[in-house]
C-alpha cells in the first residue's frame, strides 16, 4: 500500500509541476514546491522496498520542504493579488 502512496504522490506532483511550468511560469516557489513532491514520493517508493532508514528520512524531508515551498508560494500569490493596505 505505501508503494501505492508514494506513486500517487510522484504522479501527482509531477503533474501538477508541469501544469504550473505551462501555464504560470512566474509560480516558482509552488513549482519547486510541487517538484520537491514528487521527489519525495519517488524516495518514498524507494524508501518501500529498500526499509533503509536514511532513504525514508529523506523522503520525509523533500516531502516537508516541498510543503514549505508551497505554502510560501501560496502566500507570495495572495500578496501579490491583495496588497496590504
Amino acid at each position: 500500500m505505501s508503494i501505492v502512496a508514494g506513486a500517487f504522490l510522484a504522479l501527482f506532483g509531477a503533474l501538477i509541476s508541469w501544469l504550473l511550468a505551462a501555464r504560470y511560469p512566474a509560480a516558482r516557489f509552488m513549482r519547486l514546491g510541487y517538484g520537491l513532491m514528487t521527489l519525495g514520493g519517488l524516495l518514498f517508493v524507494l524508501w518501500s522496498v529498500e526499509r533503509v532508514t536514511a532513504i525514508g528520512m529523506a523522503a520525509l524531508a523533500a516531502l516537508l520542504l516541498g510543503g514549505i515551498f508551497g505554502i510560501v508560494g501560496a502566500v507570495r500569490k495572495e500578496l501579490r493579488m491583495f496588497p496590504p493596505v
